[in-house]
């Protein structure tokens, strides 16, 4: 059962330093983005308004065009006819349907029944075969692998180094398994950003069906951020992946905001 992936390795906070703006008329309009155009082998950007016209958003691909990017990623609002009429118009590729879940966290919620399995931090830097197995799965409804342009041999090879990042700390504070029978059959990567738990890539093996452990790695990394004093917790899906939404919804979580994330190649 997969049950997450949300927007890859690139999204770690501004401190990881892989922004920089470059300037459209007289404000920034979108951002070259460092870790994605390293790893993808071309200049790739991010459009920073959520609503745009067309011919807003004409003249940001045309300066993008300019600056020889390749493909560009806008996160607009789907509830703004006029910019989702613009992302039509200008051939943008309707990648995600990017959701944001919160949750109060309050009272423990108590364990989910066992079915044979355990739970712990991974404490390794490395992650073995078993967890980017997992991390490669995750990535199953991620808008890297439903754009046809992008080789699912890149986006597997995004999913392991996100793994890697993750158990080297850089992108998680603590990587949480479930094993069974010594084989690692779930995973969850949690950390604190902003002030809020956060849970990163999650995923349970299919050997692991109908033993409830996606319930229990949701409970878990809700666990894991209430005792170090975290108030709120949140996560992001993918809108297709209605598996996972159904879950989060179940574990008290709330749509908190909903985006649609379109993929544009420029040249």
């Amino acid at each position: 059962m997969v049950i997450e992936d949300v927007d890859g390795p690139m999204y770690k906070p501004l401190r990881a330093g892989f922004y920089r703006a470059k300037i459209v008329t007289d404000m920034v309009r979108f951002r070259i983005l460092d870790w994605d155009t390293a790893f993808f082998g071309m200049p790739v950007a991010r459009i920073l308004p959520s609503r745009l016209t067309t011919g807003e958003l004409e003249q940001i691909l045309a300066q993008m065009k300019s600056e020889r990017v390749a493909l560009a990623y806008w996160a607009s609002d789907p509830n703004d006819a006029e910019s989702q009429q613009a992302a039509r118009a200008c051939h943008g590729f309707l990648a995600d349907r990017k959701t944001t879940f919160v949750m109060e966290l309050g009272q423990s919620c108590g364990a989910v029944e066992n079915f044979g399995w355990t739970l712990e931090e991974y404490t390794e830097t490395v992650p073995n075969s078993e967890l980017e197995h997992l991390a490669i799965q995750a990535g199953i409804y991620s808008r890297f692998r439903v754009d046809p342009r992008i080789p699912e041999d890149k986006c597997a090879d995004l999913y392991r180094q996100w793994i890697r990042n993750s158990t080297n700390r850089r992108l998680a504070d603590a990587v949480l398994v479930a094993r069974r029978a010594g084989k690692i059959v779930g995973m969850v990567t949690v950390g604190e950003k902003s002030g809020v738990g956060d849970i990163g890539l999650i995923a349970a093996d299919a050997s692991a069906r109908g033993l409830k452990l996606g319930s229990a790695l949701v409970l878990a990394a809700q666990e894991w951020a209430r005792r170090r004093g975290l108030k709120t917790a949140q996560v992001i899906s993918q809108g297709a992946n209605l598996a996972a939404c159904k879950l989060y919804e179940k574990c008290g979580y709330r749509t908190a905001k909903v985006e649609n994330l379109y993929h544009f190649w420029i040249s």
